[in-house]
């Protein structure tokens, strides 16, 4: 079993350790962040922690990586630079159409500023890069422009097509342009993080509380699914190898995602695959 090149690695460390997994990790995965799980109530406030001749661990830390970046990175670069080409390639028929006309009457860049009253938008309309189609009003003064400089030139004016059917292939093209946008999102990894959760590297969740049973490293639901949602979509796998109690694999499943867990102990194996064949058929009553 291994991570999807797509997939996001939770991985939930003890502070004195958290250094030498990370440097680890990192051999194998790229590590986003080192976050903080800062735990607002706990052991030590009934503790004697001058005794312990250092300050009491209050954290826990969970670092957060993906698989080393293949050709989706960042701004400007892999992932964004492949939307900027793809609009490129499809506008290829329309960019043409403007930076060929202006080529053959050897149109400046002022005589267009001028004439439209938009110096700025000249590299928009007769460039490649973040090419934009003029407007109606924009369009009538650069083919009254470029009739004038082809009359003069005893040439025919070479900017003759009417607006409206540029308009429509321009849209034909950008839903093309929108389409194979939406299958690139599917193969980059997901992260969908918004104001109404925790988006710093620094969380405070409070820690489950002792109940009969409860397994020792529990971690709470509101913070799973703050993970689960933020990293997955509805019906992808979550994956626990070490799920102890299945609390990462049920607030998977309550929040529509399918799920695999693994444990060594066969005891607490069997205990958690029947309480969350439980909250299954909780949730799904008649699936069978």
């Amino acid at each position: 079993m291994s991570l999807k090149p797509a997939g996001s690695l939770y991985l939930f460390c003890g502070y004195r350790l958290a250094a030498d997994i990370e440097i680890m990790m990192r051999h194998r995965f790229n590590v986003l962040n080192h976050i903080i799980w800062a735990k607002p109530s706990g052991r030590w406030n009934g503790c004697h922690k001058e005794s312990l001749r250092s300050y009491f661990p209050a954290t826990e830390r969970i670092l957060f990586a993906e698989h080393y970046l293949g050709p989706y990175l960042g701004k400007n670069t892999g992932y964004q630079a492949t939307y900027n080409d793809l609009k490129r390639h499809l506008m290829t028929p329309l960019i043409d159409y403007f930076r060929q006309a202006k080529e053959s009457l050897g149109i400046s860049a002022k005589q267009i500023g001028e004439a439209t009253g938009k110096p700025n938008m000249v590299s928009h309309w007769f460039g490649s890069s973040q090419w934009q189609l003029p407007n109606e009003d924009d369009y009538a003064k650069l083919q009254q422009l470029f009739m004038d400089v082809a009359q003069q030139k005893g040439l025919s004016n070479p900017l003759s097509s009417f607006h409206s059917p540029l308009v429509a292939n321009y849209q034909t093209l950008f839903k093309q342009y929108l389409e194979l946008v939406d299958e690139y999102k599917s193969l980059r990894r997901y992260f969908g993080v918004s104001v109404n959760v925790p988006y710093t590297d620094v969380w405070q969740h409070k820690p489950v509380q002792f109940y009969p049973g409860k397994h020792p490293c529990e971690k709470p639901a509101d913070m799973l699914k703050h993970i689960i949602e933020a990293s997955s979509r509805p019906g992808e796998l979550v994956a626990d190898f070490f799920m102890g109690s299945g609390s990462t694999l049920k607030a998977a499943l309550l929040s529509g995602r399918r799920v695999l867990g693994v444990e060594l102990e066969e005891d607490r194996f069997n205990s958690t695959v029947e309480e969350i064949q439980n909250l299954f058929s909780a949730n799904h009553p008649g699936s069978g």
